[in-house]
């Protein structure tokens, strides 16, 4: 997905997913459904309609927006789905995402199968509903203008499922393989609660798995599934977040860089406004000594912090994941050191004169950093003599 703004996406399928209840999930956000009609225009299928309706799940209010087609039972082939969305007008970000989608719905049923992915048939995902199920929900995704997605734990149903390939276990193969790897629970209930679609979808959108990250919540919506069963609400629930001040972690491995590029690379990192950075030594695959460079920052700098470590190394790739930090509060209290300024830094639970401010000061005078120290920690300690002390004054 391609990251913007500082807002994130929050999907919670407690209760499972589908293509109509991502569709309206996402509309309930605010998207719009006629401009996803526009937009669905384009693609080369006719017979097919589209609309939302308020409907409730178990006594609670949802978005349900119902694809009629007069195409139900299509069979297209892996090969023709994906020419479809590259010869359409959709804008690039939009048929790549619907692409990918259907590209890994492809790869599970290959896999289960045995086949060749270019031999793969698809069945209910190869009508037109599920193909504006898919592309319908790219469409809403693009409107929200977003930089990261957090899919909640999946919700598993039990039971039998009717499908082209006979009666199947809930959940259906290809949505086993393609959840794998990411956080289920189950639902006391003898239902499909997520297909095939749902899954791939949830899968393809997602930036990273788990809880919700800090931030505030701009505004929520739900989406309906078609059934409406009395022990389960059958919805959706996705809330949009305002994450400007989460911090997020940057990671990627290198085995190609020297050290001395490395080692520059850091200090370019925290120079552009990187909280922190720093390299551990791997052993990667073949055996291959390298680095794993990560790399602390806010939203706010993550995109220009990306692109210096793509310009700096040449990696054709980047992890990025969410992260919580607890910040103690510190303050900084000024001491006379042979003439000069030195900085202590002054927390909840010890203190410490800064390392740059003894630098400058040994550069001047000549006389040693511990040195420096113990006299920067004994003016502080005349200063104020009921500061906490840490652990470098026993030294």
């Amino acid at each position: 997905m391609t990251s913007h703004g500082n807002r994130t996406l929050w999907i919670d399928p407690t209760f499972g997913a589908s293509g109509d209840m991502m569709l309206g999930a996402l509309s309930a956000l605010g998207g719009s459904i006629d401009e996803t009609r526009r937009q669905l225009q384009s693609l080369n299928i006719d017979g097919w309609e589209i609309g939302a309706e308020v409907v409730k799940r178990s006594s609670i209010t949802a978005t349900y927006v119902n694809v009629e087609t007069e195409d139900q039972h299509h069979h297209r082939p892996w090969s023709q789905i994906d020419q479809l969305l590259a010869e359409c007008q959709l804008p690039g970000n939009i048929a790549a995402n619907s692409r990918a989608t259907f590209k890994l719905l492809a790869e599970a049923e290959a896999a289960i199968h045995g086949v060749p992915i270019d031999e793969v048939h698809f069945h209910e995902v190869g009508a037109v509903d599920a193909i504006v199920d898919i592309v319908g929900s790219w469409i809403l995704f693009d409107q929200l203008d977003l930089h990261a997605v957090v899919v909640g734990s999946v919700g598993l149903g039990h039971g039998t499922v009717e499908t082209e390939h006979g009666t199947l276990n809930v959940p259906a193969p290809a949505t086993r393989t393609i959840l794998e790897g990411a956080p289920v629970h189950p639902v006391d209930v003898a239902a499909e609660t997520i297909t095939p679609t749902g899954a791939a979808l949830l899968t393809t959108m997602a930036t990273t798995w788990g809880p919700p990250p800090p931030g505030v919540v701009i505004s929520s919506g739900r989406g309906a599934g078609g059934r409406n069963p009395a022990s389960y609400p059958n919805v959706l629930t996705v809330s949009l977040l305002d994450t400007s001040t989460q911090p997020v972690m940057l990671a990627t491995n290198l085995d190609d860089v020297t050290a001395e590029v490395v080692g520059h690379l850091v200090e370019q990192l925290l120079s552009a406004g990187a909280d922190d950075a720093w390299v551990t030594p791997i052993v990667m695959k073949k055996n291959r000594p390298g680095y794993e460079l990560n790399v602390l920052a806010s939203t706010a700098t993550r995109s220009r912090l990306e692109q210096l470590v793509f310009s700096q190394t040449q990696t054709l790739g980047m992890r990025s994941w969410p992260v919580t930090k607890t910040v103690l509060p510190r303050r900084f209290e000024e001491v006379s050191v042979r003439g000069s300024v030195v900085n202590i830094k002054i927390g909840p639970h010890g203190y410490k004169p800064e390392h740059d401010d003894l630098v400058a000061v040994s550069e001047s005078t000549g006389v040693g950093l511990q040195q420096l120290a113990f006299e920067a920690r004994q003016a502080y300690e005349r200063l104020s003599s009921d500061s906490p002390l840490d652990d470098e004054r026993a030294t």
